[in-house]
C-alpha cells in the first residue's frame, strides 16, 4: 500500500509536467524578453550591459565567452570587436524609436528575432539612423537569452557577431607571441 501512493503521484506528475510551459517555450516570452531587454534604451538609458555581471540576464553563455575571450585575447589598452553595444548596432544613443519586433519561432529552444528601430526622432531622420536586427535566442536556465546578432543596418556589410568573434579569436590564438 505504502508503494502505491508514491507510483501515482509520479504517474500524475508526469502527465501534469508537459502542460506546464517553460518560460523560454513561446513567440510571447521571446518578444516579452526583448522588449524588456530595449527598454533600458529608451529615452536615453544605459543600454545593456553587455561585458559586465550582469550580461548573464541577457547574454547566452556561449555568447558571453566568446565576448570575454575576445576582450582577454586583445589584452588591457586594446580593442577587439566590440567596439559599439551589439543591441543597438551603434556607439551612441539619445534612445531608440519605433522599436518593432518580429518572432519566427523555429523551436522551443530556437527563436529568430527580426528587430527594427531608428536612433533619432522621426524629424531629420536619416537612413544611417536606422537599424535592423536578426537575434537569434535560446534558452538558458529556463529563460530567453541572446545566442547572436547579426547587423543588418547595412544589407552590403551584414556584421554577425557570433562569427566575427570567433574569427577574431582565431586570428589572435595564430599571431606569435
Amino acid at each position: 500500500m505504502p508503494f502505491r501512493l508514491p507510483v501515482a503521484f509520479a504517474i500524475f506528475i508526469a502527465f501534469l509536467a508537459p502542460a506546464i510551459p517553460s518560460p523560454a517555450q513561446d513567440a510571447a516570452s521571446a518578444r516579452a524578453f526583448l522588449q524588456f531587454a530595449y527598454k533600458h534604451y529608451e529615452n536615453g538609458g544605459k543600454g545593456v550591459d553587455f561585458s559586465g555581471p550582469r550580461a548573464s540576464l541577457y547574454f547566452h553563455s556561449s555568447l558571453l565567452a566568446l565576448i570575454r575571450g575576445d576582450e582577454k585575447a586583445n589584452g588591457p589598452g586594446s580593442v577587439g570587436v566590440l567596439d559599439w553595444d551589439p543591441d543597438c548596432g551603434c556607439q551612441d544613443w539619445d534612445g531608440i524609436r519605433d522599436l518593432k519586433i518580429e518572432i519566427r519561432m523555429e523551436s522551443p529552444a530556437r527563436a529568430q528575432a527580426a528587430v527594427f528601430f531608428a536612433l533619432s526622432a522621426p524629424k531629420g531622420r536619416t537612413k544611417d539612423d536606422l537599424r535592423k536586427l536578426e537575434i537569434t535566442l535560446a534558452p538558458e536556465h529556463g529563460q530567453w537569452r541572446i545566442y547572436n546578432i547579426v547587423e543588418q543596418s547595412d544589407p552590403a556589410a551584414p556584421f554577425d557577431l557570433r562569427k566575427e568573434l570567433q574569427s577574431d579569436l582565431e586570428r589572435l590564438r595564430k599571431v606569435p607571441k
